[in-house]
């Protein structure tokens, strides 16, 4: 197999004929899951536009997915619950899409890359150069007690081998518009270990910062877009 870094400097060097930033995240991730150092991408600019036709794909992509329609059975079912069933339906799995949608807007952000499924760590979210790993969840109510505890420990268990990163458990929105535009930011200790709870807008502007206003408009056009 050829050495990593072999791999990322072609890609890199990939990058700079071409302007790609999809190939770009691609190589930066490879680094990531690699655990390569920060050295490897500190020359590459961002991109905006290239950023916003990235992701457009991706959100096309996802919401472009067919949707299951298959209702658990219920022996009182009528075809008006049944009809109230597969509503639900759809909007969980509308949720689903759209929190998958916030993973790879903040992920493929300047910095940082998107975990996906399948990393050791568990976590969704890393930026190597900013030295912050986040579990990233669409709703404060999103987790209950035994979940949120168990995410929790996976931030903890990465802060314990990683002291130098920031460590994130962090909620797009609030319980309403109003608090999740104000947003809020706490240490808290889990297992020993300091982390922060970030949720809406401070969360918003810690990732994207001056980009988050322009940043949210495109992701709700591009929904609406292809919906």
């Amino acid at each position: 197999m050829p050495d990593i870094r072999i791999i990322i400097l072609v890609l890199k060097y990939i990058k700079k004929l071409k302007n790609d930033t999809c190939i770009y995240r691609y190589y930066y991730c490879i680094r990531v899951m690699t655990n390569q150092n920060d050295s490897v991408d500190t020359d590459i600019e961002f991109s905006l536009s290239k950023y916003f036709e990235s992701l457009e794909n991706k959100i096309q992509s996802i919401l472009s997915r067919p949707e299951k329609n298959v209702l658990t059975y219920d022996i009182l079912d009528t075809e008006k619950s049944n009809t109230n069933k597969l509503q639900a339906l759809k909007e969980k799995q509308r949720q689903m899409k759209v929190g998958e949608i916030w993973q790879e807007a903040l992920g493929s952000y300047n910095g940082w890359c998107n975990l996906k499924q399948g990393h050791e760590s568990g976590l969704d979210i890393i930026s190597h150069t900013k030295k912050v790993a986040i579990e990233l969840k669409n709703r404060t109510n999103t987790d209950n007690a035994s979940s949120k505890k168990a995410n929790l420990s996976k931030l903890a268990k990465f802060k314990k081998n990683n002291p130098e990163y920031l460590c994130i458990y962090a909620n797009i929105n609030d319980k309403s518009e109003k608090t999740t535009l104000k947003g809020s930011s706490k240490k808290i200790i889990h297992d020993g270990f300091e982390l922060e709870h970030k949720i809406g807008g401070e969360f918003h502007k810690f990732i994207l910062g001056n980009d988050t206003d322009v940043i949210i408009q495109f992701l709700k056009n591009t929904i609406d877009k292809y919906t």
